[in-house]
């Protein structure tokens, strides 16, 4: 018995050695950038993904992974190029007034759709002011559809890639379990309102996190192209989206690039990127240089 005792000893003293050994190794290999891009585990020691990838010239095996296209894009929204030389806050966005982009033309109505509102209604209040008919679109506040003022038009009313009803939103600050929201998509809504895409001066988006999905139904409508200026917030969460549609939202991006979409402006709205977390929000406004 006495000899058991020691060889059982002797196991557990090989296994803690064993244990210790590899989480030294753990610690040390977490220290290079490189090993950390490869192995991706070895970030959960390391505070920011996005800043340890860039320090290694953004090298990467292969395909990028779902946290790598997070970090491109993330990295394209911090670097402007276009330099709107009018541009005036509109309540809490920024609007460029540059020919042939701006809103307000003398040849022109104009018209701006502002999706989420969140009880704020500063740029679509400071829109009016300009005498540009608004139409505010929100389906997650308690609030029916009513006029505000003489130029803003609220809509209980969301926006998505097809017309739901019965549209299930992820729960978070806006949204309660047994939500039903009622969302319709942008060729609906613009039938509905005797609009086309020629129509719409400026798009204003801040649909928490729906909005990937929309811009792929916009691209692929061929809605988007056609719109002179987009201000947007883009959203990426822990739970959403899931990591198999990360590849899908860059090449979407890159198309709305590719399409002219040059950023004048962005703020921060907040990041985390302590992996296996990935959390980003960012307000980015866009001119389509390619608009006529």
């Amino acid at each position: 018995m006495a000899g058991y005792c020691i060889h059982n000893k002797f196991q557990i003293k090989i296994i803690f050695g064993t244990l210790l050994i590899f989480v030294i190794c753990f610690i040390f290999a977490s220290r290079s950038n490189s090993m950390c891009v490869y192995f991706p585990i070895l970030m959960w020691l390391r505070s920011d993904a996005c800043d340890i990838w860039e320090e290694t010239d953004f090298n990467s095996w292969g395909d990028y992974s779902w946290w790598q296209r997070a970090c491109l894009l993330e990295k394209d929204w911090k670097n402007m190029d276009y330099l709107c030389k009018d541009v005036r806050l509109m309540g809490n966005w920024p609007v460029c007034f540059d020919e042939p982009y701006r809103p307000v033309k003398d040849n022109k109505p104009c018209i701006v759709y502002s999706f989420g509102i969140a009880n704020d209604f500063r740029f679509d209040d400071a829109m009016a002011i300009y005498n540009c008919t608004v139409y505010s679109f929100d389906p997650s506040m308690n609030v029916e559809d009513h006029v505000r003022g003489s130029h803003v038009h609220f809509k209980k009313l969301g926006i998505g890639v097809e017309d739901n009803p019965n549209f299930i939103p992820r729960f978070d600050g806006y949204a309660k379990p047994g939500d039903h929201w009622n969302i319709q998509s942008m060729t609906s809504i613009m039938k509905m309102l005797g609009h086309t895409p020629q129509s719409i001066s400026l798009l204003k988006m801040d649909v928490e996190n729906n909005e990937w999905s929309i811009l792929t139904n916009l691209l692929d409508a061929g809605i988007l192209q056609k719109l002179p200026q987009l201000l947007i917030e883009w959203h990426i969460f822990n739970d959403s989206p899931p990591h198999s549609r990360y590849k899908q939202m860059h090449e979407d991006y890159e198309r709305m690039k590719s399409a002219g979409f040059l950023k004048f402006w962005m703020r921060n709205e907040g990041r985390d990127h302590w992996l296996p977390a990935m959390v980003t929000q960012a307000e980015v406004t866009y001119i389509n240089s390619k608009f006529k």
